[in-house]
């Protein structure tokens, strides 16, 4: 049986950078080794908020100012404890890092290199939703140079079956699909959006169609991305070399992908490979060869332990 934990409350430092771009603070904690966002247990009698004030002013050495709540994490570990984590976007008005026992080093970064240094895959989407309130509430530009990738997305949860043996051709995206695909959207203002192509499948192509839209660009159908010959899904990769490209597909495409990229190109995975619905792996790289790639839960419900 579960237990659920207390709490843990913090918040996601930024500011305008000296070339006028957004970074983002993140922190390195000696006794995880690995890179994350302030945060901490609130002390007896403290809101939430303010534990996530103090908690960044007493690890990082930063007064800021809080703002909008980001998305909550709710997931299960692997000694079945529920943990829940608030964040809300910080503003950083003063002060200057001093290394202490909880956190020996910190990083001002740009959203795509906070994306990829992130220890824990399931706060990455509190970056994404950052870039994308300061975007529309401030009219801050997330990233004033869009950086191109291969973006491997596994389609999104649809409705469950009304009857049985129907198809997900007759199904709309779940709750759980649709914010997936707002998140995915979202990456439109980080990374340079060249092409999207999808698998013919109407789960494929939904979670790609609003990104797709945003981007001014037609969805792209491709019965390679379907299954059957792995050699023609690695013409469409080999083709997305150099640029910013979209596939999305399903789970044994991508495991496929994802196996030859680490075979052929050394590609370097942050973290095991998974890829749960409406999830993706982000693989950076150049006009030779893909260097690494980092998983991006995009789901609420792909927030669980090891993710």
């Amino acid at each position: 049986m579960s237990t659920l934990k207390p709490p843990t409350y913090g918040a996601l430092p930024w500011r305008i950078g000296r070339k006028g771009a957004l970074e983002v603070l993140l922190i390195h904690r000696p006794a995880h080794d690995d890179w994350s966002i302030p945060k901490g247990k609130a002390e007896p009698g403290e809101s939430g908020r303010e534990c996530a004030a103090r908690e960044v002013l007493e690890e990082t050495g930063f007064e800021c100012r809080l703002g909008a709540e980001l998305p909550s994490i709710r997931y299960e570990d692997s000694k079945n404890r529920i943990k829940t984590i608030r964040y809300w976007a910080a503003a950083m008005e003063s002060g200057s890092f001093t290394a202490n026992d909880e956190v020996d080093a910190v990083r001002w970064l740009s959203l795509p290199a906070a994306l990829r240094t992130l220890t824990e895959p399931r706060d990455r989407p509190a970056i994404i939703s950052l870039g994308t309130q300061l975007q529309m509430q401030l009219g801050v530009r997330p990233v004033p140079d869009l950086e191109k990738m291969l973006l491997l997305v596994r389609g999104a949860q649809v409705t469950k079956r009304n009857e049985e043996g129907s198809s997900d051709d007759g199904r709309m995206l779940a709750e759980n699909g649709e914010y997936a695909a707002r998140t995915l959207a979202a990456l439109g203002s980080m990374f340079k959006i060249d092409r999207v192509v999808s698998a013919p499948s109407a789960r494929c192509v939904e979670t790609v169609a609003e990104l797709a839209r945003q981007e001014s660009l037609e969805v792209e159908r491709s019965d390679h991305l379907t299954g059957g010959s792995i050699a023609a899904t690695l013409d469409l990769v080999a083709e997305a070399r150099g640029t910013g490209t979209v596939l999305c597909t399903h789970e044994g495409v991508m495991a496929g992908v994802v196996e030859h990229l680490i075979r052929n190109d050394r590609t370097v995975l942050s973290k095991r490979f998974r890829v749960r619905k409406g999830s993706a792996w982000v693989v950076t790289g150049d006009d030779s060869r893909y260097h690494s790639a980092y998983y991006l839960p995009l789901s609420a419900s792909d927030f669980g332990s090891g993710s």
